[in-house]
């Protein structure tokens, strides 16, 4: 079992589950219907159950399956505790989940919980609704993962429906390919090839530059890809020296971040200097003057023990992360650094990458190991009719090492990628990558006391993409009025101080095309006022009550609520609530302790009011001192309140993971963090 089980899509009539394996197998599911009794013994009672499978083989040994479990009866007990086994059957015999001891207490990687015997799940009708949701996983990332966080939850209330988390909402950046710590990288290039068996050499095929000196070389060196990746790929990210390129790598990612069988039986790393004596680490100064050189193998000697450090921390955790997703019905949805940093970020961005052959195929390695690990388990229905035609491409990959060409034009251009989840109330995914739309009007930016010309920021969803996600929504069977989540991967409401920092100083300088990197992302809804426009006003057509919608993506975590008066007084309220980094903290240190100040100076007036904000028909959004709701020339305006939690702070910067409670009666917001939780407040 190279990763899985985990739990995907699951219906009152349909159950599926994700998993991947070294073998070729036959899977079946055996289901339970759990209960507890008075005298606090548990009963496991078989569901008469028909398995039905697909499965791609996409590696040498690697073989992913997607298992689709449907009752005999009319459907499942709904509110009810589920456990599950699998058994496999291949040419060798049956094994089973116990067999492999993922069932067992002593196995510190077992995938249950408290006393029971089986993974367990709930298929959420009635009973709250308590979804876990974060974005924002690297594993070098600073301190601890909130991963373990919702796995302590989730044990404490193994057995209690009205406390367990039944969803679990990830909103992006699972992985990322454009950030990979060496040590990491290492671990990943000892196992791909064992996995995947791509040929190492189909690079110099779509790139003829890396059969030359010195980059036939540097392309599998340790740390040596960020020259090949801004020349070659036309990629912008700063953090490219171990970008992820071949299709085998991404896979491999999901493999180490997803479980902990590649981790198994760890031979350990290599320290710095046997890298550096075997020419396996690149040193970029290495053909100048030995100072120089000295001077950047220090630095890098202290990059490579420092990012030692935080992935051994990482590596318990990945049991964590398992065990949850063995247990929690999970939703995934990409953002940029899923396939690499800004990506899509810009049309002029996009026909860069396109010029080049490298840049195109990296992507579509990306994005085809997404559709694999996340995205084929959130509406598998959407992706069945073509499943051969996937399929297909796989095999096309196994021998050849490359994807097809028309594979890489279709892939982006997928209209599925957005989706709606069958739990109560029902989620809306949003796709804000690959459905963007780009204007060319010229844009005065201001950089310093200059104005210059530029592009306008993207709307993150176009007109032709809204009409995708309304198509999506209203074919799920969803209703104008009723509940309704939004997962958008960055929020609708910003931190303004933040975003005002980084679309006065930041966001001109990158428009202009110089390369300025920064640690947040500046790709705001806000920054494009008629992209912002667009979705309040889906919003008041819809018209769902209650509206909630949930991101991460920007390094902070904090709760918003805006009521929304249009000109046709039509009102809504809309309840955001933002839980990121799960593992990547941004701001930590001095830095982040003077970000919650100025935060919290700056917001200490607005706590007791609220901001009025309108928008006029130029799709202009305009800070305002009174509404002006009658004026002709307003569309709409709202009243913005950021919510503080009871210490009376308005951002948190800490690992985190949040837990939404929804009743009929209230809302409650947690974010569940490394040394405590924070609450905010009940509403209704």
């Amino acid at each position: 079992m190279l990763a899985g089980p985990i739990v995907r899509r699951v219906e009152k009539n349909c159950v599926y589950i994700w998993l991947t394996t070294s073998n070729n197998i036959k899977p079946e599911a055996s289901l339970y219907e759990v209960e507890e009794l008075e005298s606090k013994s548990v009963t496991y009672s078989p569901i008469d159950t028909k398995t039905d499978f697909e499965m791609i083989r996409s590696g040498k040994q690697l073989y992913t399956y997607l298992l689709k479990i449907t009752p005999r009866a009319n459907s499942f007990p709904l509110d009810t505790l589920l456990g599950y086994n699998i058994t496999f059957t291949n040419r060798d015999g049956q094994k089973s989940l116990t067999d492999l001891g993922l069932l067992s207490k002593d196995n510190p990687d077992n995938i249950v919980y408290g006393n029971l015997q089986y993974p367990t799940f709930i298929i959420q009708q009635d009973k709250p609704s308590n979804i876990l949701y974060g974005s924002c996983q690297k594993p070098h990332g600073k301190k601890l993962s909130a991963i373990v966080k919702a796995d302590a939850r989730i044990e404490r209330n193994a057995l209690n429906l009205e406390e367990r988390p039944n969803t679990l909402f990830l909103m992006g950046d699972q992985i990322y390919a454009d950030d990979v710590a060496v040590p990491l990288f290492y671990k990943l290039k000892e196992v791909a090839q064992e996995v995947i068996g791509e040929e190492i050499h189909n690079l110099e095929d779509l790139e003829p530059e890396l059969k030359k000196s010195p980059f036939n070389k540097r392309i599998d060196q340790l740390n040596g890809r960020q020259f090949i990746m801004e020349t070659f790929a036309n990629f912008t990210s700063n953090n490219a020296g171990n970008h992820l390129i071949r299709f085998q790598e991404y896979a491999t990612m999901y493999l180490l971040t997803l479980s902990p069988s590649l981790w198994e039986n760890n031979s350990g790393f290599p320290n710095f200097d046997t890298l550096i004596k075997h020419d396996e680490y690149y040193v970029m100064f290495s053909n100048l003057n030995e100072r120089n050189r000295k001077r950047e193998i220090k630095r890098l000697k202290k990059q490579y023990r420092t990012q030692l450090k935080e992935l051994k921390r990482f590596i318990p955790t990945v049991s964590s992360t398992r065990r949850v997703l063995a247990n929690t019905p999970t939703f995934m949805i990409f953002d940029d650094h899923d396939i690499t940093d800004d990506w899509n970020i810009s049309k002029e961005w996009i026909d860069r990458v396109n010029l080049t052959t490298l840049g195109k195929h990296t992507v579509t390695n990306g994005l085809a190991a997404y559709w694999l690990f996340q995205g084929w388990g959130n509406d598998p229905n959407a992706f069945q009719a073509n499943l051969p035609y996937y399929s297909s491409f796989f095999r096309y990959h196994l021998n050849h090492s490359v994807f097809p060409d028309r594979w890489t034009e279709q892939l982006p251009n997928m209209k599925n990628w957005c989706f709606v989840t069958p739990t109560s109330p029902k989620a809306l995914f949003l796709d804000i990558r690959t459905m963007r739309e780009y204007d060319y009007h010229p844009k005065p930016l201001r950089v310093g006391t200059i104005y210059r010309e530029g592009n306008t920021a993207p709307q993150l969803i176009g007109k032709k993409g809204w009409s995708v996600v309304s198509r999506t929504l209203f074919n799920s069977r969803w209703k104008t009025g009723d509940p309704l989540i939004i997962v958008s991967p960055t929020p609708l409401y910003g931190l303004g101080i933040i975003e005002s920092f980084l679309k006065r100083f930041v966001y001109p300088l990158r428009a202009l095309g110089l390369p300025v990197h920064y640690t947040l992302d500046f790709e705001a809804w806000k920054y494009n006022g008629k992209g912002f426009n667009q979705f309040i006003q889906h919003l008041l057509r819809w018209r769902p009550d209650p509206c909630i919608i949930l991101s991460g993506d920007v390094h902070y975590s904090n709760a918003v609520r805006s009521t929304i008066y249009s000109q046709n007084k039509k009102r809504l309220t809309i309840n955001q609530f933002t839980s990121s980094p799960i593992h990547n903290m941004s701001f930590s240190g001095i830095w982040g302790q003077i970000l919650k100040l100025v935060v919290s100076l700056k917001t200490y007036s607005i706590r007791s009011k609220s901001i009025i904000r309108s928008c006029d028909h130029n799709n202009k959004l305009t800070i305002e001192k009174h509404p002006k709701a009658q004026s002709k020339r307003i569309l709409w305006h709202e009243l913005i309140k950021y919510l503080s939690a009871p210490d009376g702070t308005v951002l948190h910067n800490q690992n985190n993971i949040g837990l939404l409670k929804i009743t009929n009666d209230f809302m409650q917001n947690l974010l569940l963090k490394e040394n405590s939780t924070i609450t905010y407040k009940k509403s209704k």
